[in-house]
């Protein structure tokens, strides 16, 4: 139904412009010059149209391009409209008969001209196009191109009385036709920055121009037939440009916005591209050549090591070797953080998530930033309330990292005073399913909510530095230039807080101290009992404890809930329900899942179990 009333339309629209193409014919015959007004008229009526279609969308259209030739199009129309009043026959100017044949050669030079130069602006996207400047330059040289003709008298004669055109205006006509057709050749090179029917309407409006314009290099008579064929196909070349600026601009308006928006969309991805691969490139060179310097360096510091156990060494090589191996671990501490952001930026940093002690992953880091403290004269505190689960499921290293640039940076910046660690669980009320049904309430939390927080009585930090202290390299004051390190810990640890799913806060005080803290949400696993049974104890204030199977009937019920196997769930839960008479809790929550198919929900569960 669709298709019928398009070609209806496309019917309707054809039969439209021949009628009024046999009408123009047909008025030749009565006058020529009744003619040349219509066929003129029309091109002049399509140039302010599409001026000022161009003019009151100059807001949202960025094509310089259109907007360069709406606006030179205008004085076009103007020396089309003298043209078109000075032809011979209109007893308008009586000094002199031929004014109209110079106007048109001034018409075409400014009109293949300006299509060529417009072109200019492809390749000056950063600058606007100043349009009050076009407007001056264009009305200047349309009041010389007309002062040349009617005032001065200057301008070359382009026809002679039962002779014919001059050799300027034939050949002028040329050059134009040469000036058409490298605009031609500009516009194939530039045709991905126009839509599709719009680059072909302007493609073909300028191929009738260039043929129009070779047609009056034919004629002798102004009356005569190659005139005649030269106004019709000026009349397809306008009515092309009415299909490119005023029928795409009225029907389709949005498209010469979205052509904008797609070609910026595009210019931005090749600029993402390209700073993909030139970070892409700094991260292989950089990982490149933390390698190659860690090697050398990590010899160093071995034979240093041998060297500070030499018995026979005197004090002050002893202590040259100590200032070199403090040297060398510095160095090697800051390849390790400019690998470690590298790697971060380029997206590659791996996360290995395993059952871990916390007492074990703090026991290091607390032996550490204990000895960095004593170094100093300063007090480390560390806090762990009693809720807070023995063994999570966590990224050792990544967390270890965190803490540890954490703490010494604390110590940094502290002369006086105390350094705390403090852990505890933010979220240590047991909680339910929010599924309503079946005893769900047996089955605690299994995950908690830990809160990771670094106090020192330090020097502290002015509020305006606050949103500058996780950017690297970067230096929050003078008074800290003194400072060892290169500025990366801070900033590496933000990133891997926020890659763990959390942020890092701070507050601080100016010669009070800062806090740093981040919140994680990780899973609390228990270890097996000697029993063969896993005990939960969601370290709540809850005194019930969920007893599940052990890992090989956990294994199978997890295999049945990939497969979608829900009849063997319920009989493995059957089974079990003899066996293992203490797994009460557990067997209940399962069956609960089970009874509404939320598979996925028991696979989230028992992964709980295998970890």
């Amino acid at each position: 139904m669709k298709y019928h009333s398009f070609l209806f339309e496309k019917l309707q629209g054809s039969a439209l412009g021949t009628l009024i193409l046999i009408g123009l014919y047909l008025s030749s015959f009565y006058s020529y010059l009744l003619f040349h007004i219509l066929a003129e008229l029309f091109s002049i009526v399509v140039i302010y149209a599409m001026f000022m279609i161009a003019w009151n969308s100059r807001k949202y259209i960025e094509n310089h391009y259109l907007m360069f030739i709406a606006i030179a199009y205008l004085f076009v129309a103007t020396l089309d409209l003298l043209h078109t009043i000075s032809y011979k026959g209109m007893a308008i100017f009586t000094d002199y008969d031929f004014y109209a044949n110079q106007l048109w050669i001034a018409a075409r030079y400014l009109e293949s001209l300006s299509l060529l130069v417009a072109f200019i602006f492809f390749h000056v996207r950063k600058k606007p196009l100043n349009i009050q400047l076009q407007f001056l330059v264009y009305t200047v040289l349309t009041a010389v191109l007309i002062m040349t003709i009617f005032t001065w008298n200057v301008f070359p004669i382009c026809f002679i009385e039962g002779v014919g055109q001059t050799p300027f205006k034939i050949i002028s006509e040329y050059i134009i036709c040469g000036i058409l057709l490298a605009a031609v050749w500009v516009l194939s090179k530039h045709r991905e920055r126009f839509e599709a029917d719009i680059y072909r309407a302007l493609l073909w409006s300028l191929v009738f121009t260039i043929i129009s314009e070779f047609s009056f290099t034919l004629y002798i008579s102004n009356y005569g037939f190659s005139n005649l064929v030269g106004h019709y196909f000026k009349i397809f070349s306008f009515y092309m440009i009415y299909k490119a600026i005023i029928q795409t601009g009225i029907v389709r308006p949005y498209d010469l916005i979205f052509r904008e928006l797609a070609l910026k969309e595009k210019t931005l991805q090749e600029a993402k591209e390209t700073a993909e691969n030139a970070n892409q490139v700094k991260s292989e060179f950089l990982a490149n050549m933390s390698h190659e310097l860690r090697t050398p360096l990590n010899g160093i510091l071995g034979y240093v090591q041998i060297l500070r156990n030499d018995q026979n060494l005197a004090e002050q090589q002893k202590h040259g070797l100590n200032i070199i191996f403090r040297s060398g671990q510095h160095l090697l501490d800051m390849i390790n953080d400019i690998l470690d952001l590298s790697k971060i930026e380029a997206g590659k940093i791996e996360f290995n998530p395993t059952k871990v002690s916390l007492s074990s992953l703090l026991s290091i880091v607390i032996e550490m930033t204990h000895v960095q403290a004593q170094q100093k004269g300063i007090t480390f505190l560390h806090e762990e309330h009693p809720n807070v689960p023995h063994y999570l499921f966590v990224d050792e290293k990544r967390l270890r990292q965190v803490l540890l640039n954490l703490l010494s940076n604390a110590v940094k910046f502290t002369e006086r005073g105390s350094v705390t660690l403090r852990i505890s669980n933010m979220k240590h009320e047991a909680e339910t399913t929010e599924e309503g049904g079946g005893d769900s309430s047996l089955f605690p939390a299994l995950s908690s909510h830990l809160r990771f927080e670094v106090i020192d009585t330090g020097i502290g930090m002015a509020p305006e530095h606050l949103q500058h202290i996780f950017h690297p390299f970067r230096q929050v004051s003078k008074a800290y230039a003194h400072r060892e390190g290169a500025g990366l810990g801070l900033a590496i640890s933000y990133h891997l807080v926020r890659l763990m799913g959390s942020e890092i806060h701070v507050t601080s005080t100016p010669g009070t101290g800062s806090s740093f803290w981040f919140d994680l949400a990780v899973p609390a696993v228990q270890e097996p009992s000697t029993d063969g049974f896993v005990r939960f104890d969601p370290a709540s204030s809850s005194d019930l404890l969920i007893i599940a199977p052990d890992g090989k009937e956990v294994e199978q019920l997890y295999e049945l809930a990939l497969i979608g196997d829900v009849m063997g769930i319920r009989a493995r839960l059957q089974e079990l329900q003899q066996n293992a008479p203490q797994c009460k809790a557990f067997i209940t929550q399962i069956q609960h899942f089970a009874k509404d198919l939320r598979l996925l929900e028991i696979q989230q569960f028992l992964q709980r179990l295998l970890l």
